[in-house]
């Protein structure tokens, strides 16, 4: 870092999951999961500047309603202020974009914005791995979010593969009108079936074709938490139906335990009409697109 900046200003972009098998209870009472996970351009934006005491405040979409995502900022620069000998001496400012609760991984991107830009901020010379480690201790998606780009991710999330920049994949982003559930994370874990587990084919298809820059069949993209939702969640399959209904037939992707789903878009002309559509059918649309590592890890000196 250059000796005149005083602050940072970093990119804490959302996730997608293209593909998310659980392939085991663990005796931790985790679940292991495989997974590949890519970073879209719908994002957050992490301001970090030296300050007398750890301070954290969060402005924009939904802010006064997140504190939980504020405090997960707060636990990272804690844990990297405990892992380097310092005090975690920073104001953090958090412009919210990234719905919370929805499987976007909004507040686990937050968490590893802070430790990117704390590591640079204190010029902590370290390894990816000593920061991964940290990482894992403040939330299982924590560490894929220190890579960015698109990963394959197994364990309870926090082993990653990074998976080399690939062309940007478009797609329509679909926030259904349902209210943040408590524990949802936990609940739909919970609710899991062993018929629900899966050996992880499909995630070593999709990060085969993901590194070989062809987009993966639909077949493919496939979510364990799709099954748990039909059997469980009536008002959020409703409103799933009526997407499907609109886009006649187009298929939908649920990303992490929901309730955000996906499309791709294999034709730029028609997104405009596709999202006219949804938005007419009650949900939320975000145009977005994949990417690359270089683009999510993007980090701003400010003098």
């Amino acid at each position: 870092m250059s000796g005149s900046a005083s602050a940072l200003t970093l990119l804490a972009p959302a996730k997608l999951n293209l593909v998310l098998e659980v392939t085991g209870r663990r005796d931790d009472g985790y679940h292991d999961l495989d997974t590949v996970m890519t970073t879209i351009d719908l994002a957050d934006r992490v301001r970090l500047r030296p300050a007398e005491a750890l301070d954290v405040r969060l402005r924009g979409r939904g802010a006064e309603e997140i504190a939980g995502e504020g405090e997960l900022s707060a636990m990272a620069a804690r844990a990297l202020a405990a892992a380097a000998g310092r005090e975690p001496n920073v104001a953090i400012e958090v412009e919210k974009r990234v719905p919370a609760a929805a499987g976007l991984g909004g507040g686990s991107s937050d968490a590893a914005a802070v430790l990117r830009g704390l590591a640079r901020l204190w010029e902590l010379d370290w390894p990816i791995e000593r920061l991964e480690e940290v990482a894992a201790s403040v939330g299982s998606d924590v560490p894929f979010f220190l890579h960015g780009g698109a990963a394959r991710c197994r364990g309870r999330g926090e082993l990653v593969t990074p998976l080399r920049n690939v062309r940007p994949l478009r797609l329509l982003l679909l926030l259904p009108p349902v209210p943040q559930a408590p524990a949802k994370t936990a609940r739909r874990f919970g609710a899991l079936h062993p018929h629900d587990l899966s050996d992880g084919a499909r995630s070593a298809r999709v990060a085969h074709r993901v590194q070989r820059n062809v987009p993966p069949p639909t077949g493919d993209l496939w979510n364990a938490f799709e099954a748990v939702i039909e059997r469980t969640e009536s008002e959020l399959l409703a409103h799933y139906g009526a997407y499907a209904s609109a886009l006649g037939g187009v298929p939908l992707h649920l990303t992490g335990t929901g309730p955000a789903v996906f499309l791709l878009i294999h034709e730029r002309a028609k997104a405009a009409e596709l999202r006219r559509d949804l938005e007419q059918a009650g949900a939320e649309v975000f145009a977005a697109r994949t990417l690359t590592r270089a683009e999510a890890l993007a980090i701003t000196e400010d003098a």
